[in-house]
Formats: C-alpha cells, structure tokens, sequence
C-alpha cells in the first residue's frame, strides 16, 4: 500500500491532482452507473445494488439517483465514506470489510465494485462474499486495469508508487478465470474508458 491513499491519487480532497482526477472519474463512472442500472434494473424495476470497495462512491451516488434503484456504498476507508457524505447526505454508506460484508445472504440484485479486486491480497475471498450477498440469479460486475490497454505496463513498475496505485493489471482470460474460480457464469465483457479499464459482467446461479 502506498502512502497516499489509493483513492486520492497524489493529494486529498482540495488538491490539484485530485480535482483533476475526480473530473476523470466523475466521467467513468457516469458511464459505468448507465451501464450497470440498464443491466441489473431493465426498464426502472426496483433494484438494490452494493458497491463493494466504494472509495468516495461517485458511481453509488449516480446509481441512487435512478429511479427504482437502491444503492449503498461499503469501504473499510472512513475517510473515503465521509467524503461520499460530503459529497451525497443522502446516500446510505457502510463501513465494512470485503472479505466479510455485513449483509445476510442473497440481499443484493447488484453487487460491484471497479479498480478495488487489483489491489486486494485475496480477490478470491472477496468474490466470494460478494456472491454470497447477491441473489440468485442475482449480478456481479468487476471492473479493473486492463494488462491490453494503455495500462499494460504495470508490471515493469509495479513496485513504484504509481504501479503500487495502479494495482494489478489482468487479462481479459484472468478476469474470466477469477469470476468462474466463484462459480459465476460469465455473462459480458467490456471495456471502459478508453480500454484502460476491463470489466466482467457475471450471474449468480
């Protein structure tokens, strides 16, 4: 882990950096948050949706905005979380560990998180409690750095501090490997943002 948080880039919030960055992330998740609700709630059915590993949850709070949607925010970061309250009073945020979200079984239409399973020791352990507090039936989207696009080298710098914030990089047959490791059925893949981000839209059997 670097010294700077993951989610404030080379500064906090009232930085340069991150106000550079959070126009770039406010157009990413605008996309990703249409994408998602147009698959997990199809023509305004009422849904209720997870990210889980939000940092300062832009997408959550764009999820919650559409109509028919449920949507709550989980990091283990506090300062992360009060950000996103700063940022959205209204949206229900929850302070909790990914390799064990305090949600009973099957609660969740939508569990999801982008750019958080490449910097986690154990994403099989997190994948696998994010099924296990999805539905049945029920989706679960990762989205990460994708090894094809312009962030290929990673691994040349992994150990630097840029590579260290950049996390992992993954294939498009290494992310499908971890989603069938959770015993998902893989239903999509994209790109995102310019094919710097590849993510993976699976079912729950």
């Amino acid at each position: 882990m670097s010294e700077v948080k993951l989610w404030q880039l080379l500064g906090g919030p009232g930085s340069v950096p991150y106000h550079l960055f959070d126009v770039v992330r406010k157009r990413v998740n605008r996309k990703l948050a249409a994408y998602l609700v147009a698959k997990a709630s199809p023509q305004g059915r009422r849904c209720h949706v997870l990210e889980a590993g939000s940092g300062p949850a832009f997408a959550s709070s764009l999820l919650a905005s559409r109509p028919g949607v449920f949507s709550v925010a989980l990091d283990i970061d506090v300062d992360a979380l009060r950000e996103a309250r700063k940022r959205d009073p209204a949206l229900p945020v929850v302070i909790g560990d990914l390799y064990s979200l305090p949600f009973k079984m099957g609660l969740f239409d939508l569990v999801w998180n982008s750019s958080t399973l490449e910097h986690l020791a154990a994403p099989d352990r997190a994948l696998a409690e994010m099924t296990r507090v999805a539905g049945q039936k029920g989706y679960i989207f990762v989205g990460v750095p994708y090894r094809g696009g312009p962030l290929g080298f990673q691994p040349w710098i992994k150990d630097h501090r840029l590579g260290v914030w950049i996390g992992a990089v993954f294939s498009r047959g290494e992310l499908i490997g971890q989603i069938q490791q959770a015993r998902l059925e893989p239903v999509e893949t994209i790109c995102y943002f310019f094919r710097f981000f590849i993510g993976v839209l699976a079912r729950k059997p």
